[in-house]
């Protein structure tokens, strides 16, 4: 062998040094970072200094993974899978530890022992996505998992929740005090994420955190107070249909971005009134509505107040109707929004049949001939429930509206109606971008859609129908 070929077939990456080498594990899954192991004695223990602990089910068992996530499948492999890797690593801290699977109670010392040993790591991100047996229809009187001071007496533990920069709980309980604790003593944590958490009141003070995410379950939920001058994010869900706890928002002047979700926006009225209160400095909004005001079957009943949302540039919308609801209410919305870009709305259908919009019906609109328009608009197909909701007149046309996502397109009535009023509103609008499935079809398997593969195809044939309609003004792009 000549000199060349002896160079050529050296292993020049396993010279490289320690750090090096982990830099480049930690661009792999967990799971393949380890198989490195095999490779010779030089990377025998390398993947042990690993620093993104992420036990991503899907990643170690993907054709399982479909069945881990019912509550009856086996997941001893997976926390066999966690110990060992635990209880083998080597490195002297970590950025990420992340767990995802169903807990049981007979679970809460292994966990605990997995928290002990993230928070002496020293970690920035810690992850508990735990799935409650509540949330599969088990037994309901199964708790979640208890996080509190108790986990830190240890030393190591107590020292390391300075190094928390996000901490997301979910399906943990925690208590106030807990909250308090950590948002005083993490100096540098800015990302907080609480879901089902067992919380009757809870205070958030705080000069750090930037981003927070509360999302409860419980109806005893009561009292919500915020008071974080560097918050840029906040969301707020709850699974109540009523107006939800009382808030008290006292300092957030750096919030830009919002979201409400959950059963309690079944109205807007309590949404609203709180968005009032900070309407002015959002730059991006989300929201989840409901049809409530039947038979109107308006989103946004009559007499309802939206605010002025003067800053607002990306609005999505996830609303929950029928195939013969008017959805052209949301019109009031974007122009609540004067200097709206990008309206993403997500349509979740719970019945569609006979409202669907035919494509002879289609075929034949002349978007330029304002009497077709008018005609649509109070036709069998439109339902509209607001006079004179489709308007050209360049005055009170919207002109910085540009993109319109229509995720869970149907070709139902409202979607299509809505599309065609907002055509003609806004005089900007560049691109629509049709998604018929959404999250529906495939992913999710809806129980209101029988023959999701048909659905599908007609959506399609529908959405090609809109985009002759609108062409060449508008531009029809289907995903």
């Amino acid at each position: 062998m000549d000199i060349s070929s002896s160079q050529a077939a050296k292993d020049r990456i396993s010279e490289l040094p320690d750090n090096l080498l982990h830099e480049c594990l930690s661009l792999l899954e967990m799971k393949n970072a380890a198989q490195t192991s095999i490779l010779c004695r030089r990377w025998r223990y390398i993947w042990t200094h690993l620093t993104n602990l992420d036990f991503d089910p899907n990643a170690m068992y993907p054709k399982e993974y479909a069945t881990f996530h019912s509550h009856n499948a086996d997941s001893g492999r997976y926390l066999a899978w966690i110990n060992q890797v635990v209880s083998m690593h080597q490195g002297p801290c970590i950025d990420k530890f992340r767990v995802h699977f169903h807990y049981y109670s007979s679970c809460a010392t292994q966990l605990g022992k997995w928290v002990k040993f993230a928070l002496s790591k020293r970690v920035k991100e810690l992850v508990l996505d735990l799935i409650g047996l509540s949330l599969v229809g088990a037994d309901y009187s199964e708790k979640g998992f208890p996080l509190g001071f108790d986990m830190l007496r240890h030393p190591p533990c107590y020292s390391g929740i300075t190094a928390l920069q996000s901490l997301y709980l979910e399906y943990v309980d925690v208590s106030q005090e807990f909250i308090e604790f950590l948002l005083f003593h993490c100096r540098h944590l800015e990302r907080l994420y609480l879901a089902t958490a067992p919380l009757s009141r809870l205070t958030v003070r705080t000069s750090k955190l930037k981003y927070l995410t509360i999302l409860m379950s419980t109806c005893n939920f009561e009292y919500l107070e915020i008071d974080a001058k560097n918050l840029l994010y906040f969301q707020y869900g709850d699974d109540r249909h009523n107006e939800g706890p009382c808030m008290v928002f006292k300092s957030f002047p750096m919030l830009v971005e919002t979201s409400f979700c959950g059963g309690f926006c079944m109205s807007p009225f309590p949404i609203f009134n709180k968005l009032v209160l900070f309407s002015k400095q959002l730059y991006k909004l989300s929201l989840e509505l409901q049809i409530t005001s039947y038979p109107k079957n308006l989103i946004i009943p009559e007499g309802v107040v939206i605010p002025i949302f003067p800053n607002v540039k990306h609005l999505t919308c996830t609303i929950f109707c029928y195939g013969h609801s008017c959805i052209l209410s949301m019109k009031r919305f974007i122009k609540a929004c004067p200097v709206l870009e990008e309206f993403k709305l997500q349509v979740d259908f719970m019945t569609v049949d006979e409202e669907l919009v035919e494509a002879r019906e289609l075929q034949e609109i002349d978007l330029e001939n304002e009497n077709e328009i008018e005609e649509i608009n109070n036709s069998e197909i439109g339902l509209v429930q607001e006079a004179n909701v489709v308007n050209t007149n360049e005055e009170q046309s919207h002109p910085n509206l540009r993109i319109l996502e229509l995720v869970g397109f149907a070709g139902a009535s409202c979607d299509v109606q809505l599309a065609l009023a907002i055509v003609s509103y806004a005089s900007s609008l560049k691109t629509i971008i049709c998604d018929p499935a959404g999250d529906r079809y495939f992913c999710t398997g809806s129980m209101f859609w029988s023959d999701s593969r048909t659905q599908y195809e007609a959506a399609k044939r529908r959405a090609c129908k809109l985009a002759k309609i609108v062409a060449p003004k508008v531009t029809v792009m289907i995903v």
